[in-house]
């Protein structure tokens, strides 16, 4: 497992990620942190179940679960057992609050495949534990940052390359010769601001085009989103998500 983060200046307080993200829970499960040593959650469709406290002398450090792979699997919470699908129409959890430096454990299974989750979340971090396959096999890489870039009249996009197939990978805008990213390497991530326009974007892996163009959508202002580059098949593709944060 690779565990990256970038490091950013300034406050690492939850406004500082964009409480307006917080809005958009949409169709995204709920995870409960139930112990200390749990990290992940029990799963609830019908309402908000309170968290576990982060403390007041800690910052607040969070984690999501993403699927980068081409089919449905499943998340499953070390202890409790609870479960949730990830698929093509719902890649990724929320970012869900865990004490800062407390395990976090589960498994990510697809048909007779898992992955063992285990890793740590530093103060004021956001991680997102990517599932990618591995041949038959599964596996999962984690990215962490801690995010200070909050603008209400901008758009924050990350753009995270996690294959191996895609060496400086880059995106650039349909149409116009504007690159958003350019040349970041395998299992590195990188984040800016752009105007809340609707645009596609195209992937470059190198100077090569890769896969099809991906629209964005309706980017609206304050909000955070994040492109994902991940391997398929014989190539790379890419999809996008908002940056959601559970409540």
């Amino acid at each position: 497992m690779t565990h990256a983060v970038v490091g950013l200046r300034g406050t690492r307080s939850l406004l500082a990620y964009g409480v307006k993200g917080m809005k958009h829970l949409g169709r995204f499960s709920r995870f409960a942190l139930v112990s200390v040593g749990l990290a992940l959650s029990a799963l609830s469709h019908a309402a908000d179940i309170p968290l576990y406290p982060t403390g007041p002398s800690a910052d607040s450090s969070f984690v999501r679960f993403i699927n980068g792979t081409d089919a449905a699997l499943e998340l499953t919470a070390a202890g409790s057992q609870a479960k949730v699908q990830l698929d093509a129409k719902t890649p990724t959890t929320a970012h869900y609050p865990v004490r800062a430096k407390s395990a976090i454990k589960g498994q990510f299974s697809q048909a007779q495949s898992k992955s063992e989750i285990s890793t740590t979340v530093k103060a004021g971090e956001f991680v997102s534990v990517i599932a990618l396959a591995d041949g038959a096999k599964l596996k999962h890489v984690s990215l962490g940052e801690e995010p200070d870039d909050f603008n209400a009249l901008k758009v924050s996009l990350a753009f995270y390359n996690v294959s191996a197939k895609c060496a400086n990978a880059g995106l650039q805008v349909v149409g116009r010769e504007v690159m958003l990213f350019e040349k970041l390497g395998v299992n590195a991530l990188t984040r800016r601001m752009i105007n809340p326009v609707k645009i596609s974007v195209q992937l470059l892996c190198g100077e090569q085009t890769t896969g099809a163009p991906l629209e964005l959508g309706e980017l609206i202002a304050g909000e955070r989103y994040s492109v994902f580059a991940v391997p398929a098949a014989s190539t790379t593709r890419i999809f996008i998500v908002s940056d959601a944060v559970a409540r």
